[in-house]
């Protein structure tokens, strides 16, 4: 069958599936190989189960909070078994819509079932089959990170995969991590009534967003009634009856924690182990995650990576283009295409939502870029005051002089679709007055980009004033 192949690739997530169809769409012929669902991680168990319910949880919270405006709604405790069911409707329609659908129309790819592994940097078994081809792909993803807690494996801990099939919410949650999968998570169990606890173990939220963004998200959770914990070391964890107990240190002093449930939402991890990496000669940082260069070619000839596996950015869109750039550059060397994620925008399915895209002043000063760096509060976008949804932001770096726009961070309703705009300005090197004179529609939350540029305009004539 290898012989067949021009291409194999190793995983038939969003990854691997981008990859083969653009290996298709030149005319080759892809081999992906698959030990588990078809679609991988973001359909089966992570972006589409999660931002299922995360979607009807801002539902069942919007209903809960109408009576503030005047909307005597009612929100009877939440159906779990019908929840659970859409979830599930939703993964199994995009399975086989947007991947079973294209492959049994795609005559150019097909699928091999079994564990993947390297036998040599030109071979790969799987079975009891060993596949050659002239180019391997490695786009298996990852997994969940689990910590090094003492009692952990004692105890029934949840995941952000285990998560998305509990039999009930549980009464409370113990949720261990800061980042994007435990703050998702965390406001979702929340909305649908679970008492919520979220233990970080820095200073801070989401190091890469600017801190005025996430000082406000603070107070957003706790007028959610979410607990959240900084400078927390965890010591140990072990079962008391029905409860989890979890020993803590919380900015030296001790504590402990009680919750039915405790859930690690602390990274992911590369899927890197037995997978034969060693014997392809392909190496690995320290961290796990397979080393690649800028066109995704791994330190082994005829090896390319992509996604998750070679680590951040972690988000299924820009895993599916660093494999169409691996893919281009197998077929086509003379094309040497490269990934640049400074144009990669990335949002947070949190509400409101965060959104990013670019560079930061911080990271423009690094790089020897004078820049203007402009805060627009949300309640200066008048949308905000329809919506009464006031708390968040929008952080907008531009270049100093030219105004040519370099970055922008969003804590807004509907930021992760918001965000776009700003990334065709990073990406086609879009002034702060391309966005200023662009009539928006108002009253819109996008509106607000308009009013962020104005200000950076006028923050730009004052400094050239001040010359």
């Amino acid at each position: 069958m290898s012989e067949t192949h021009d291409i194999v690739v190793l995983g038939s997530g969003t990854t691997a599936f981008a990859g083969a169809l653009q290996a298709a769409g030149e005319g080759a012929r892809v081999l992906m190989v698959e030990q588990s669902q078809l679609g991988g991680t973001c359909v089966n168990w992570g972006c589409i189960p999660s931002k299922t319910l995360i979607d009807k949880a801002g539902d069942y919270f919007a209903a809960r909070r109408g009576p503030s405006f005047g909307l005597a709604l009612e929100a009877a405790p939440p159906d779990f078994n019908r929840l659970m069911e859409v979830k599930r409707q939703a993964v199994t329609v995009l399975r086989r819509e947007h991947y079973q659908d294209v492959l049994d129309n795609e005559p150019n790819i097909d699928v091999l079932r079994g564990h993947g592994r390297f036998i040599s940097s030109k071979e790969m078994r799987v079975g009891a089959q060993t596949l050659t081809a002239p180019h391997f792909l490695i786009a298996c993803g990852g997994y969940p990170r689990i910590l090094d807690i003492p009692g952990l494996n004692k105890i029934d801990y949840l995941t952000s995969f285990s998560a998305m099939h509990l039999p009930y919410f549980p009464e409370s949650l113990l949720l261990i991590g800061g980042g994007v999968i435990a703050l998702e998570m965390g406001q979702m169990f929340s909305r649908f009534g679970t008492r919520v606890t979220i233990l970080e173990r820095s200073e801070s939220l989401l190091k890469e967003f600017d801190k005025r963004l996430t000082d406000r998200f603070v107070e957003i959770l706790a007028d959610e009634n979410i607990e959240l914990l900084f400078e927390v070391e965890t010591q140990r964890v072990f079962k008391d009856g029905s409860e989890v107990v979890l020993e803590t240190l919380v900015a030296g002093q001790e504590r402990i924690l009680r919750a039915e449930r405790l859930m690690l939402a602390v990274g992911t991890a590369p899927a890197t182990e037995d997978i034969g990496l060693q014997k392809a000669g392909v190496e690995i940082d320290p961290t796990g995650f397979i080393k690649t260069d800028r066109h995704m070619r791994t330190t082994s000839p005829g090896i390319w990576a992509a996604g998750d596996v070679t680590g951040p950015p972690l988000i299924a869109p820009a895993g599916a283009r660093e494999a169409e750039v691996a893919v281009r550059n197998m077929l086509r060397p003379e094309v040497a295409a490269q990934v640049d994620h400074r144009q990669t925008p990335m949002g947070i399915f949190v509400d409101p939502e965060f959104a990013t895209v670019g560079i930061t002043a911080a990271e423009a000063r690094k790089q020897g870029i004078k820049v203007v760096e402009t805060w627009t509060d949300l309640h200066e976008v008048a949308k905000s005051h329809v919506m009464g949804r006031r708390k968040g932001g929008i952080v907008l770096c531009a270049e100093q002089e030219t105004g040519r726009v370099l970055g922008l961070q969003m804590l807004a309703p509907r930021a992760a679709d918001i965000i776009h705009e700003g990334t065709l300005a990073v990406r086609f090197g879009l002034t702060v007055h391309d966005l200023a004179e662009t009539i928006h529609v108002y009253p819109t939350i996008s509106d607000g980009l308009r009013l962020a540029a104005q200000q950076n305009i006028r923050q730009q004539k004052r400094l050239l004033a001040e010359r």
